[in-house]
């Protein structure tokens, strides 16, 4: 792990909306499935970035312009460079997870980190049991990752939940409300999940009631982690770093430190 940035030459490009883009970036870094990535363009600072890839030789960056950074990478093209520190972080606790079935959710751009862990599945599929997946974006001009997803649905369990919705190829409503629709298996299972905090709170809630306690839930946090290393604190949640101690939590963990967290917010209005 390098707290140095390097330079890295971008080998592709992709467009999925106007504002979400892939970033394919030639290199060795490896990052581990939940593991995440500071990015940085000169003169414009750096972000956070999980790899939605798990592929030695390079990174697939899914980018949403949202700042001065992501901004500033929409403007590279095939051929540039981009500065890579890093990894960082504790990604999905692999080893404990092989030999279960696995419920992977996400929403937006938070399918990057579970992407990653998509990769790592199919690589070595014979180590886990069922897959089920659910994916939730605004509407159909939102999904990302299509080719993927089509290639995903041929070998797991794959349901695309939308918001807005006129096709019947798609599910309309909220994740969890989905998820009660279309149960997954819940015995001997594992629940990964990415995304905005309210929509992993309420799928944790739709998992309890289906059977998934919370310390067989994980949370991929998506919280400001400016220095990577626990060391400025923008990320902290009580007495944990998102960057140093995550992104990557068992519920029953955080749990209790976000919990108080917003109680503390709440006192201070």
């Amino acid at each position: 792990m390098s707290y140095e940035p390097k330079r890295y030459k971008i080998i592709g490009v992709k467009s999925f909306t106007p504002d979400v883009r892939l970033f394919r970036v030639k290199c060795k870094l490896d990052p581990k499935p939940g593991q995440f990535l500071e990015v940085s363009v000169s003169g414009f600072g750096e972000c956070p970035l999980a790899s939605c890839s798990h592929m030695p030789e390079f990174v697939d960056l899914l980018t949403r312009r949202a700042g001065n950074v992501t901004n500033a990478m929409f403007n590279l093209k095939e051929g540039d460079s981009i500065f890579i520190r890093g990894p960082y972080g504790k990604g999905f606790p692999v080893e404990k997870l092989k030999g279960k079935n696995l419920i992977l959710v996400a929403g937006g751009t938070g399918i990057a980190p579970v992407t990653s862990f998509i990769n790592f599945v199919e690589q070595n599929r014979k180590s886990f049991g069922k897959v089920f997946i659910y994916f939730g974006f605004r509407d159909e001009k939102n999904i990302l990752l299509k080719d993927r997803i089509e290639r995903w649905s041929k070998k797991f369990n794959v349901h695309i939940c939308l918001n807005e919705c006129e096709k019947h190829s798609y599910e309309k409503g909220f994740v969890n409300d989905v998820m009660d629709k279309h149960k997954p298996e819940v015995e001997n299972t594992v629940a990964l999940l990415c995304g905005p905090e309210a929509m992993m709170d309420a799928v944790t809630k739709e998992l309890k009631k289906l059977g998934v306690t919370h310390k067989n839930v994980y949370w991929s946090m998506e919280r400001r982690m400016e220095c990577g290393f626990g060391s400025c604190g923008r990320c902290q949640i009580q007495d944990v770093y998102v960057c140093k101690d995550g992104p990557v939590f068992r519920y029953d963990f955080i749990k209790s430190r976000l919990d108080n967290e917003r109680s503390s917010e709440r006192w201070s209005e």
